[in-house]
């Protein structure tokens, strides 16, 4: 008796969840790269490293790395990058000397205080046309999908 092969799931790009978001998210990275952080001489992984250290500064490279999803020795030549460029510095951790921990400079956190408000314009233009309702839901949304993912 023939077995019955599993229906391919529906594989239209317009449904593809994932697709959708990657070129959501490459067309907003290309939009940042050729305005504000090449003007900046910043790289999209030096503006999220920045990014997530303007929020949470003081962290270890392990933890930068998985908050923006890069890998860990990709990490470490950015964050070698970065110190040459005075956007950031590395202190032993106060309580372990084993560890390091790295910090928003002073000229860091200027750039990033200059690359944030176009990069939050594009956002905002991508979601002109959704109410307010709309963006919570969305925020939402992705954020429990995250949740699945990264727990």
């Amino acid at each position: 008796m023939p077995t019955k092969t599993p229906a391919m799931p529906d594989s239209k790009l317009e449904h593809n969840i994932a697709f959708q978001m990657a070129s959501i998210i490459y067309r907003l990275d290309q939009d940042l790269r050729d305005t504000i952080l090449r003007k900046l001489d910043l790289t999209y992984v030096h503006f999220r490293v920045l990014q997530y250290l303007y929020e949470k500064d003081g962290q270890k490279i392990g933890d930068i790395a998985t908050a923006i999803v890069v890998r860990q020795p990709v990490l470490s030549r950015v964050i070698d990058q970065m110190e040459e460029r005075a956007l950031v510095k590395r202190r032993a951790d106060p309580s372990d000397n084993r560890l390091m921990r790295v910090y928003l400079s002073a000229k860091g956190k200027a750039r990033y205080k200059e690359a944030w408000p176009p990069a939050h314009a594009m956002i905002d233009d991508s979601l002109r046309n959704f109410d307010q309702q709309e963006q919570d839901t969305l925020l939402r949304l992705l954020s429990k999908m995250a949740g699945n993912i990264f727990n």
